[in-house]
């Protein structure tokens, strides 16, 4: 079956002004908001669009640059055919005319936070692309924080982003993001002041964490409602996570394994839409029930402890990336079995799968790499 490649393929040749943006388009804009943009994309809106660079030269660009390698480093997380989709996205007729502007990436220790968008600009419209959880175990920190948190920093810079573009860009605004990305497009449009919210004509949230049942009660959620488009896979893991929009679209894929589910790449894909299924996987639907199930009976503090002791094992590895921790498994998994000698069984055996899961991921990532 296709995926977003080989629509580009297809539809690459017709523009945005013969056949408007589908939820095609908006997980591919979203799926390139993982690459490095810094020093090529700049990182203010202006009215007129006269700053912005347009994606068929931002990826000669990306490609001529003195660090591509470290660039066109993706990690062990995100599919590395992200490049070949700018080269194939940046040399289309529907994409590459596109204005790049706005690019920010935030990293911070401190805040526990990870935090990247980019706005790409067509004709009558702007495309805001928040970025999903990437390589580093402190965006993976920040994805379990939203499970306690009444918000997360990532959040609050993805609402003042909206709002900042807003007050510059002329034309609707569509908001998108896939993974976290797709939580803070959600939030960032709920959340925004009702002038912002009516120039938003579309957010999608693709394959997202969700957010608390209080969430979906809210005035500031009823607004937004009817523009939001969620997109799931059959067997979705990240997307169960929380509670969800009762109107969600589930997406066929092209592989069994419930982690690789999650990578756009494995997503099938049709001439203007996506590839549709009636139902979730049984496995999708256990993992929502009995996580959720688990995590939402546990008190406000207990949920905290958890995470911060999941991640104060991981922390004791030395790695700051999955990559680093997948690529020395042996020693990062010794020096986490030493932090966890003093917890208790209930604790260590929820701790160690959600470990586990994470290290079959990030093993899942290489194996790709030496493949490609």
């Amino acid at each position: 079956m296709a995926h977003i490649i080989d629509y580009i393929a297809w539809r690459g040749d017709i523009p945005f002004s013969v056949s408007p943006l589908n939820a095609v388009d908006a997980l591919i804009l979203s799926q390139l908001s993982y690459l490095q943009f810094g020093g090529i994309v700049p990182g203010d809106f202006t009215s007129s669009g006269t700053d912005a660079v347009p994606l068929s030269e931002v990826s000669k660009r990306f490609f001529a640059s003195e660090d591509f390698k470290a660039r066109s480093n993706v990690g062990a997380f995100i599919n590395p055919l992200s490049v070949e989709l700018l080269k194939c996205a940046g040399e289309s007729v529907r994409f590459g005319s596109l204005k790049l502007s706005g690019y920010v990436e935030k990293l911070d220790y401190g805040a526990e936070e990870q935090f990247c968008a980019v706005t790409f600009s067509g004709p009558e419209w702007h495309f805001i692309a928040f970025r999903g959880t990437d390589d580093t175990i402190l965006g993976w920190k920040e994805d379990f924080n939203l499970g306690y948190k009444e918000r997360v920093p990532a959040q609050e810079d993805s609402l003042l982003y909206v709002t900042q573009a807003a007050a510059v860009l002329d034309g609707s605004l569509v908001i998108g993001g896939h993974s976290k990305g797709g939580n803070l497009a959600l939030y960032s449009a709920a959340m925004a002041e009702e002038s912002v919210q009516n120039c938003i004509t579309a957010v999608y949230d693709n394959d997202g964490p969700g957010f608390s049942k209080e969430f979906f009660k809210s005035e500031k959620y009823a607004r937004v409602k009817d523009v939001l488009h969620t997109y799931v896979p059959h067997m979705s893991i990240v997307g169960m996570l929380f509670c969800h929009p009762e109107q969600i679209s589930i997406v066929e894929n092209d592989t069994k394994d419930i982690i690789r589910q999650h990578d756009p790449f494995t997503w099938h894909v049709k001439a203007t839409g996506f590839a549709e299924c009636e139902e979730l996987g049984n496995e999708s639907r256990f993992f929502g029930e009995t996580v959720n199930g688990w995590f939402s009976d546990l008190a406000n503090e207990e949920k905290e402890l958890f995470v911060e002791t999941l991640f104060g094992i991981l922390s004791a590895s030395g790695a700051k990336t999955n990559s680093e921790l997948s690529n020395n498994w042996f020693e990062s998994s010794m020096k986490m079995i030493k932090s966890a000698a003093s917890l208790n069984s209930h604790t260590k055996d929820a701790v160690f799968k959600t470990i586990q899961l994470l290290f079959k991921t990030g093993m899942e990532g290489i194996m790709r790499d030496i493949r490609t």
